[in-house]
């Protein structure tokens, strides 16, 4: 009876260590469990080898145990082989992709800026388990790009002292860390997690100038004739974004990574125009948004100088008769097709609209004569669906029909860029269609963002089309998840052990 108890508790045993076997397997974040499944174990197999040490001593002294160890010890050493083949393939990882559109794969602009990165990257989710899976699936995608990517998953139910170091506020949150720089963010998409590494990877963010004392659109100001949801937005992409007079200063610093003019509604002075030229011939950014003034021209100045760059923004009013925004009669040009070759708007989906606009037009004698490249962007729908309405008196009476002799017949640009050697100038003929009031339409806002980006040349941080992990859920009811579970981690286990005591058997019987 005895001896009948001792060999029901040893199969116990060798039961409890295929289970743990399929714990580490099956829940390998659940650590404190594991490991004191782990210390039971043992803890149980030392005291029956204690207590059925006489036995264990015979079959220690036997001819078949050292067989057993031998072979014990070879399987060991497979297993260790196995193990570090493994962990090189973990630290080197490479799939391919087979689905349909590359959804499981990260885009060329995030995996060529992971290759620019020569620094380990440490990647900390703060979330509960049930967010865990889909960010799980996409920080893999950054691991198998960059080898030594470091993923860590904590769960903020049972690690409140790592929430409360970190200063994690919400769940789920993703700390990047890289080079001693860290930056929390919500892990929403590849393009916000690869915007987070470009953030760490810099020794400083770009500076833009956004200029004050003409009545511009203030970037402070939560009105919805202000610009702060637009700043907000900047800042949120990596960007230093600052209010400066010109007339206050006696030159503009390498600092400012760029000039910006957003709706100025009173002309620039002589000693204003000056530094922007200085500015731009010493390999600056400028950026010009402006609104049209029907009562009259309030920055001759400011568009000579844009004018003797090689670029004009007109003071007129854009009509277009069949794309436009409902009720606004042609006034509020609506844009739905890009396929101008240019970064700003090569990947580019709209729609968006410009709210009352100019037409912008290039120079191309002069823009040769300095050898600048130019490009006009985001064109109306061709004549007679459009054209740019120079009458004033038209324009106020809303009474606009095209004169041959006066207006210029569509498709009319609305932006256009200037491109040399050091510098880039970029000019919109528009202003309001980022202001607070419109902050609802993102893809105005995301053209801006891409405008600016390009302008700073921070390419890399213009948006791109976002792989997605698609959401198509396998349902699985609780029988099926109960044959699953007895079958892979009770059933299965004992076939083979089962077997395995059958065949040892039957060699000793032959």
């Amino acid at each position: 009876m005895k001896g009948a108890l001792k060999s029901l508790l040893w199969i116990c045993n060798i039961i409890f260590y295929l289970l743990l076997v399929a714990t580490w397997i099956a829940i390998p974040d659940e650590v404190t469990l594991n490991i004191s499944f782990t210390i039971f174990n043992l803890s149980f197999s030392a005291l029956m080898i204690i207590w059925d040490r006489q036995r264990f001593a015979l079959i220690y002294k036997s001819q078949k145990f050292k067989g057993f160890s031998d072979t014990l010890i070879s399987a060991f050493l497979i297993f260790c082989i196995l193990g570090l083949i493994n962990y090189w393939v973990f630290k080197h990882p490479s799939f391919i992709d087979l689905s349909k559109n590359n959804n499981n794969s990260l885009t060329d602009q995030t995996v060529q800026i992971l290759k620019s990165l020569d620094q380990p990257i440490t990647l900390k989710v703060f979330s509960n388990k049930q967010q865990m899976v889909p960010i799980k699936a996409l920080l893999e995608m950054y691991r198998y790009a960059k080898s030594d990517t470091s993923i860590e998953f904590i769960d903020v139910e049972l690690r409140p002292d790592l929430v409360k170091k970190h200063e994690v506020l919400s769940a789920p949150t993703l700390l990047v860390q890289y080079n001693e720089r860290s930056v929390k963010i919500v892990p929403k998409s590849e393009l916000n997690i690869t915007n987070a590494l470009l953030r760490v990877s810099r020794v400083k963010d770009p500076v833009l100038y956004f200029t004050t004392g003409h009545g511009e659109a203030d970037i402070y100001d939560k009105s919805d004739a202000g610009l702060m949801s637009f700043s907000k937005l900047l800042q949120g992409h990596l960007f230093d974004v600052q209010s400066k007079n010109l007339a206050t200063l006696d030159t503009i610093t390498d600092k400012a990574q760029a000039i910006v003019i957003w709706g100025a509604q009173s002309d620039f002075h002589d000693h204003e125009i000056k530094l922007l030229e200085n500015y731009l011939n010493s390999g600056g950014q400028l950026v010009v948004a402006l609104d049209p003034n029907f009562s009259k021209d309030p920055v001759p100045k400011l568009r000579a100088f844009l004018k003797s760059q090689g670029i004009i923004i007109n003071n007129d009013l854009v009509i277009d008769s069949i794309h436009h925004y409902s009720g606004s009669q042609g006034t509020i040009p609506l844009i739905k097709k890009f396929g101008e070759d240019h970064l700003i708007v090569s990947q580019f989906k709209g729609p968006i609209f410009f709210p009352l606009a100019s037409s912008v037009e290039l120079n191309h004698k002069l823009l040769q004569e300095k050898k600048y490249k130019g490009k006009s962007l985001i064109h109306t729908t061709p004549f007679p669906a459009s054209w740019a309405e120079k009458s004033v008196k038209e324009i106020v009476s809303s009474k606009v029909t095209f004169h041959e002799d006066r207006d210029t017949k569509g498709p009319i640009p609305l932006m256009a860029t200037l491109e040399s050697d050091q510098s880039r100038l970029l000019v919109i003929g528009n202003a309001r269609f980022v202001l607070n009031g419109y902050n609802t339409f993102g893809q105005n806002f995301l053209l801006a963002l891409n405008s600016l980006s390009w302008v700073t040349y921070q390419d890399r941080l213009i948006s791109f089309n976002l792989p997605s992990i698609k959401d198509e859920p396998v349902f699985i009811s609780s029988p099926q998840l109960g044959v699953i579970f007895y079958f892979s981690v009770i059933f299965l286990p004992l076939s083979l052990f089962g077997a395995s005591v059958f065949f040892y058997r039957r060699r000793l019987v032959l």
